[in-house]
């Protein structure tokens, strides 16, 4: 008897940008790898990572560029601002920014 995996691996090749390219994880980095690496290469984007450091005097900046579409904007447990900012706030911390 074979059975169906519940939840299967989402195909990786599309012809379109699919909706799941914009959730972040391995179809997202496929699209960088596969549609613009080959074209905007450079020290900051060849690292893929979810948020940039620049050195700038006097020290460093750090920042992240994310979109939160919710909908309704309060939900149980959480509403839009608090994604935000917690999403943006782990963005940075995982990168390694520290608070001024």
């Amino acid at each position: 008897m074979t059975i169906a995996p519940i939840c299967p691996a989402p195909i990786m090749q599309h012809e379109t940008v699919q909706m799941a390219h914009g959730a972040g994880g391995r179809l997202s980095q496929a699209l960088m790898q596969r549609v613009f690496m080959p074209h905007l290469h450079n020290s900051f984007l060849d690292l893929l990572d979810d948020q940039a450091k620049f050195d700038l005097p006097p020290g460093k900046t750090a920042f992240t560029t994310d979109t939160y579409v919710v909908s309704p904007i309060f939900f149980p447990g959480g509403n839009i601002g608090e994604l935000a900012v917690n999403g943006t706030v782990n963005d940075l911390a995982v990168g390694g920014a520290k608070p001024l």
